[in-house]
């Protein structure tokens, strides 16, 4: 994954943050089937942090008193957009068949 962080900062303070995630798609298992083994534990890896990030986004619009951020490597590098009062979270995807 790639995480980028723009920082708006004015009199020396930060008043806002924005953050760019890319999460390299995902491998469904039937398209990996004839993958060296590295490149389907990387597949796996991909997936398990793209449902963290679910599983957290799931939490957030249900009203849970507990986001699960600390699941995995990229739901705690995220740990502020889920923690923090008044973050606003929106999610970019494109999708094909």
């Amino acid at each position: 994954h790639c995480i980028t962080s723009i920082y708006l900062v004015r009199d020396q303070r930060c008043v806002g943050k924005l953050v760019l995630v890319d999460c390299a798609g995902s491998e469904r298992k039937e398209d990996s089937a004839y993958h060296a083994a590295e490149r389907r534990k990387e597949g796996a890896e991909i997936n398990a942090s793209i449902y963290a990030l679910k599983e957290c986004m799931r939490a957030m619009t249900s009203g849970a008193s507990h986001v699960p951020f600390r699941n995995n490597l990229l739901t705690r590098a995220l740990k502020d957009n889920f923690t923090t009062p008044g973050a606003q979270i929106a999610v970019i995807a494109t999708v094909s068949p």
